[in-house]
């Protein structure tokens, strides 16, 4: 223990006791870490650099620089070298920051080498024992290089940061003035004044437990099951994303409700036959090739994004979450039913047995497993398995949608899937 790290803790030890004691009992033998110098010093933990090595403050002030000017409380997420927390308490306007540890052993590593007790004694500053795994706490600073060492514990929270921060990047595609998107509107805009509303259906089928189906790989092992349920005395209501009605269809399966919201998604994705008992479930920026196709019902609903907010009020629809996937539309229309329980299938967000998707080939809907192997999720055998950085944050999203309605019991079909919170396994 360094005289660094005694003073430090003595700090902790008065104001936060378990932090204290925790941090204590807390290796961090395991980090290859090398002091790193440049203009000026930093640590290097497992090849990530804490902090820049030539001007530590000025990086600082560019994080700071990021929250809004009126802001007054702070969540930090993240501690990098303590020169953001530093800077952050030479401004009185601020009333209290509170600081989020992403990796313990990171931060005893930090206390070991260095000292940071000048904003541990700043009565304005709460160190925080765990992160929400389900809320972000705004207005916050993220230490990019605590979102590349968090540890297992902090996960879910790292997703979560990284999704927010890489939103406006994500969003591009996806802007209220883009013309690609105002012409393919305009082009819906007969089908969406005429098809029913999505709304509708929430009241059709009373008292149906839901089979939610996406197109990941552990679909593949279901199919058998599927079928039998769905020819059974008391069949579940099954609600297909797009992606997986082709391999239901080829399985003798016909889900009762398809769900299509991607621009990019065309008629070929889709069986060559459709039964006209199959609804549709739509956002109006899918193709018109497939509103025109579809040989069933159609029903119109929104996102809840702004990009829909002037066709709503035109002609309101049924708003359904979505952050990125069509799972998340197709879990929130089942929510919507108020079914006693929800089962997913084929909703990995993993590269399950080395594949992206049950059916299709690899690349054929997007990510290729051989150029998409640098991200780590854990599977609910607590196996680490490989994802892609989007699937990471469309899992994150679907946790916080399934921790708002505790009255119903999710499902998850497969082991091989990514572990979701608040979700048990299937007992087959």
């Amino acid at each position: 223990m360094s005289a660094l790290f005694e003073q430090n803790i003595a700090i902790i030890s008065k104001r936060w006791p378990q932090i204290a004691q925790h941090l204590m009992q807390t290796s961090f033998e395991h980090f290859d870490a090398q002091l790193v110098t440049g203009q000026t010093q930093t640590i290097r933990v497992d090849g990530v650099q804490l902090s820049s090595r030539h001007d530590r403050m000025a990086e600082a002030s560019l994080f700071i620089d990021t929250l809004p000017k009126a802001a007054t409380n702070i969540s930090l997420y993240g501690i990098g070298m303590g020169d953001v927390a530093s800077l952050l308490i030479d401004n009185l306007a601020i009333q209290q920051i509170n600081v989020y540890p992403l990796n313990m052993a990171l931060l005893a590593l930090l206390l070991t080498y260095t000292d940071q007790r000048e904003w541990l004694e700043d009565a304005r500053v709460n160190l925080m024992p765990s992160t929400d795994p389900f809320a972000i706490r705004s207005p916050y600073i993220a230490s990019t290089p605590d979102l590349q060492l968090a540890d297992d514990k902090n996960a879910a929270t790292r997703d979560l940061l990284m999704l927010e921060n890489h939103r406006e990047f994500s969003n591009r595609h996806h802007l209220d003035k883009d013309p690609e998107i105002e012409q393919r509107l305009a082009d819906n805009l007969a089908f969406v004044r005429q098809d029913q509303d999505a709304a509708i259906l929430t009241d059709l089928y009373p008292n149906r437990d839901v089979f939610v189906i996406g197109a990941g790989p552990t679909l593949e092992q279901f199919y058998d099951y599927i079928l039998n349920q769905h020819c059974s005395a008391k069949p579940p209501l099954i609600i297909a994303v797009d992606t997986a009605f082709k391999a239901l269809a080829h399985h003798g399966i016909t889900p009762d409700i398809v769900v299509s919201i991607d621009a990019k998604i065309t008629p070929a994705h889709l069986p060559v036959t459709v039964l006209d008992s199959v609804k549709l479930v739509y956002f109006p920026r899918v193709m018109t090739s497939v509103l025109n196709a579809w040989p069933g019902k159609r029903f119109a609903a929104y996102s809840q994004t702004s990009m829909y907010k002037t066709l709503n009020k035109q002609h309101p629809k049924l708003r359904l979450f979505c952050n990125g996937s069509v799972i998340h539309p197709a879990v929130d229309l089942a929510i919507k039913m108020q079914p006693s329980s929800i089962t997913l299938f084929g909703c990995d967000f993993c590269y399950a047995n080395n594949k992206t998707h049950a059916f299709w080939n690899d690349g054929d809907l997007g990510p290729k497993v051989s150029v998409s192997k640098k991200h780590l999720i854990e599977n609910g055998q607590g196996e680490k398995v490989t994802t892609d950085l989007n699937f990471r944050g469309y899992l994150r999203s679907l946790e916080q949608l399934i921790h708002q309605h505790p009255e119903i019991d999710f499902y998850q079909s497969s082991p091989q899937s990514a572990k979701l919170q608040g979700v048990s396994l299937l007992s087959l």
